[in-house]
């Protein structure tokens, strides 16, 4: 009899056992699983350094991490943008209005699905290769940060607002190129370093990095890779 009840007894502790085991594994699986889950959910931090180019793409919820207002320009179309960047933008705008050049927001904040109607509104006009050559993918676009601004010209009473009339304009752009420094701006992607950026020449557009980084990389001569990576071609 006493036999039988130790029997009986270990093996109830061995269930027990087995249950708690049970209960731990599963109690690990879900604490797991919600640490994957709040990773995924997580908010980036905010980072006007952000690297966004074909190779490195915007983080998930990366626009719950920034502050995107809307603004309209001098020819009354609207735009969105990143609150700061659009801050320093005004403060840059004054600036080449002293010097009686008015420069205006074409485009900055695009989402997902703008970012695709604006790769097929240039292949359409410029064709696949160009739209390629100058447009990100979605996911892999700095219009998709809202720190990224494409600039417009008024001139002699014009709206001048396409690629190949901007780039007729380089006496413009190149005054606008060496005061938005100050301002916090880069030129994204400069003419002789396409192999960097591995985009063509954009003179229009200026990137928002803050006013130090910005000193440091005109002052040097280098594109946002090799300032963050430190990477030539």
């Amino acid at each position: 009899m006493k036999k039988i009840l130790v029997l009986v007894l270990a093996a109830g502790m061995i269930m027990s056992c087995a249950a708690c085991n049970d209960s731990s594994e599963n109690s690990n699986t879900n604490s797991q699983a919600s640490v994957a889950e709040q990773s995924e959910k997580a908010v980036p931090e905010k980072d006007y350094l952000i690297l966004v180019n074909r190779t490195h793409k915007i983080p998930d919820n990366y626009e719950k991490s920034v502050e995107i207002i809307d603004g309209k320009n001098f020819f009354g179309a609207a735009f969105k943008i990143e609150k700061e960047t659009y801050e320093h933008f005004q403060q840059l705008r004054e600036k080449m209005l002293m010097q009686e050049v008015q420069i205006e927001i074409n485009r900055a904040y695009l989402n997902v699905d703008e970012q695709k109607d604006l790769i097929e509104e240039y292949k359409k006009e410029y064709g696949d290769e160009y739209a390629y050559n100058y447009q990100g993918d979605p996911g892999y676009s700095e219009n998709q940060t809202g720190l990224g601004i494409d600039i417009a010209l008024y001139f002699a009473g014009e709206k001048i607002d396409k690629d190949k009339d901007l780039l007729q304009m380089e006496g413009i752009f190149k005054e606008i190129h060496e005061v938005m420094g100050d301002y916090g701006f880069i030129l994204r992607y400069p003419e002789e370093k396409v192999k960097e950026t591995d985009f063509m020449y954009q003179p229009w557009h200026i990137r928002y990095v803050g006013e130090d980084a910005a000193r440091s990389i005109y002052e040097k001569g280098l594109t946002l890779e090799e300032y963050l990576l430190g990477v030539t071609k």
